[in-house]
């Protein structure tokens, strides 16, 4: 699993994206912002996938997706219990929930093979945006300590 994995991580960082980020990722509520959001997309998507999918790799794959995502988003939960920080909207926030909720309206239409295929689409480019956006924008500006730790140890795994 850990190769398919990094099989779709090679890919999706061979596309390319340009993005702009106008929020400032030094504020913590930001970060948390998009971060959660990151999380509620996959978990999200990979329930649909895990009721939906006719294949065992992308069942396997969708159900290691919603497990990492709802484990980040506990951890996530806990240090901004801890550390009193509050989720304000931030740009990259809305367009994560936004593109979520446009892939799920077009794969609740779809079943099979197209079902599958623009899961994994999917997949791909919600994580080439959140790992351009947490490695290019949100790690090297970030002050709080906790933050910055959570998903510098998460991105290790990838």
């Amino acid at each position: 699993m850990k190769k398919m994995m990094s099989f779709i991580l090679l890919i999706a960082f061979g596309l390319g994206i340009s993005v702009a980020h106008a929020q400032n990722y030094n504020s913590a509520p930001e970060v948390a912002s998009t971060l959660w959001a990151i999380n509620k997309a996959e978990i999200e998507t990979s329930k649909m996938a895990k009721d939906k999918t006719i294949s065992q790799p992308i069942l396997q794959f969708s159900t290691k997706m919603f497990t990492e995502h709802q484990n980040a988003q506990k951890e996530l939960e806990k240090i901004l219990k801890e550390n009193n920080i509050s989720k304000i909207s931030s740009a990259d926030a809305r367009t994560f929930r936004s593109e979520a909720r446009k892939a799920m309206r077009t794969m609740k239409k779809l079943q099979g093979i197209a079902f599958d295929r623009t899961y994994m689409d999917y997949q791909i480019s919600s994580h080439k945006k959140a790992l351009e956006i947490i490695n290019g924008y949100i790690l090297p500006r970030v002050q709080n300590p906790a933050l910055k730790k959570l998903y510098t140890s998460n991105e290790a795994e990838y």
